[in-house]
């Protein structure tokens, strides 16, 4: 399923390059499949740091859903490293190198593409270093519109991704297989910040409901949940909404008082 995904990217962007630009990348990948392997790691980076001048700088409006959130450099660049990790006897050390060694376009470009260079998650531990990045463009090329943390992520790891996200303001909503990977720990940790940013005048972002579950939530949130359900209720329309989904489903009844 990823290689087809990987094939047909590889035909959409052909598509909308020039012949020149198309010679480009063709030659670029030829040039990692004849480097000798000891060597390979640094052509790629050579090559690497060179596609912003010599491919279109757009997005990809009307390519795949998996790459729509890509901007074009992204996308040669992700091309190039499955190139590489093809024949690569050790998926962890290319993708860690190429973390390591690369400017921040270049390791959101891997974040971005995971999934597609490393699909058994032998990278993982580089991933997990990647998701204490400070920087927003970065963390949120992992954290969001990717499957890789919830595929590979042990449950600590991803629940300090979704944390994070809301920390930074980010909208969890894009977190992908939040559902299935709800857990305990992650409703308490969640709403735990609901009272604290409640409490500091502060409103964290709206999707923050979407990781609570009340049959998760210990007796002591459960005592505080109707007086945050009603304080947030009334703050937006976002999370009345997400209030109003998440009571409608699982505690119909205090919906009802709150509204009331």
């Amino acid at each position: 399923m990823q290689s087809q995904k990987i094939i047909q990217l590889q035909q959409w962007v052909e598509q909308h390059l020039t012949q020149a630009q198309i010679d480009w990348l063709l030659s670029a990948k030829q040039s990692l499949v004849e480097s000798d392997p000891e060597k390979q790691l640094d052509e790629l980076l050579n090559i690497s740091a060179g596609v912003k001048r010599s491919v279109p700088d757009q997005s990809l409006e009307g390519a795949d859903q998996a790459f729509a959130h890509f901007d074009f450099a992204e996308t040669i660049r992700l091309l190039l490293l499955v190139q590489v990790a093809k024949t690569c006897p050790d998926i962890a050390y290319l993708v860690k190198s190429y973390y390591q060694f690369g400017d921040q376009s270049e390791k959101t470009a891997l974040l971005k593409g995971l999934n597609f260079i490393d699909p058994n998650g032998q990278a993982v531990q580089t991933a997990i270093k990647a998701s204490r990045c400070n920087t927003t463009v970065e963390f949120s090329a992992l954290a969001l519109r990717n499957p890789y943390p919830a595929e590979f992520f042990p449950e600590l790891n991803f629940n300090q991704l979704v944390l994070k996200a809301l920390f930074m303001g980010l909208e969890i909503d894009q977190v992908v297989a939040l559902d299935a990977r709800q857990n305990a720990e992650l409703s308490n940790m969640c709403f735990a910040y609901v009272i604290e940013q409640a409490l500091a005048d502060r409103t964290p972002p709206a999707s923050i409901w979407l990781a609570i579950q009340l049959n998760n939530l210990h007796d002591h949130h459960l005592g505080e949940l109707e007086r945050y359900t009603q304080h947030f209720y009334q703050m937006s329309v976002e999370h009345k909404q997400q209030i109003t989904q998440l009571l409608g489903k699982q505690n119909a009844e205090l919906l009802e008082q709150i509204k009331g």
